[in-house]
């Protein structure tokens, strides 16, 4: 018994010291930034008509100067947010960017936002590709004007399309290029 009274004693503390945490208490959710979710959309609608125009490239640009500045001030905190300064990375033109583009969608995907897989399987392989190595999911197309869309070069022995199909990628056997 005098082994038992100060585990009790211990319990007793630790229960009196405030509110304990259950298992079912979920964290509240953190709320997402409006300033980027509007770049978000921004970025999304440079791309409704085939893609940014050069004048839209610079537009891109300073949309990802913007998301820069909120990922130094600590702004990107929801997965959403992740997710979209993801997205926005995506669009970048140098490996970096693509890289970064990456890291988001992977601190998205592990914060619970689902469609940070299939981001950072192209994010990936849009780096690897900006880094002359094939791609590794087979989400990279490149089209050239009065050219019919082809699929970037593509290490198909890499990756199983069970985990393509883990990370939201369409199987080798049906990928084709947009439309």
């Amino acid at each position: 018994m005098k082994r038992l009274t100060p585990l009790l004693a211990a319990l007793f503390l630790l229960a009196a010291c405030g509110p304990s945490a259950r298992p079912d208490d979920a964290p509240a959710p953190i709320p997402d930034n409006r300033a980027l979710a509007a770049l978000f959309r921004d970025d999304q609608a440079a791309r409704k008509d085939g893609g940014p125009s050069p004048m839209e490239s610079l537009a891109d640009a300073e949309r990802r100067a913007q998301v820069r500045a909120m990922l130094a001030r600590d702004e990107v905190r929801s997965r959403k947010d992740y997710w979209r300064a993801g997205f926005i990375f995506q669009h970048g033109d140098r490996p970096e960017d693509f890289l970064l583009a990456h890291a988001l969608a992977t601190a998205a995907l592990s914060l619970g936002e689902q469609d940070g897989a299939w981001l950072a399987a192209a994010s990936l392989d849009r780096y690897l590709v900006a880094t002359d190595r094939p791609q590794i999911y087979g989400t990279q197309f490149i089209a050239f004007p009065d050219q019919p869309t082809t699929q970037s070069a593509l290490d198909r022995d890499l990756l199983t399309d069970a985990i393509r199909k883990a990370t939201r990628v369409p199987p080798l056997a049906e990928q084709a290029p947009p439309p």
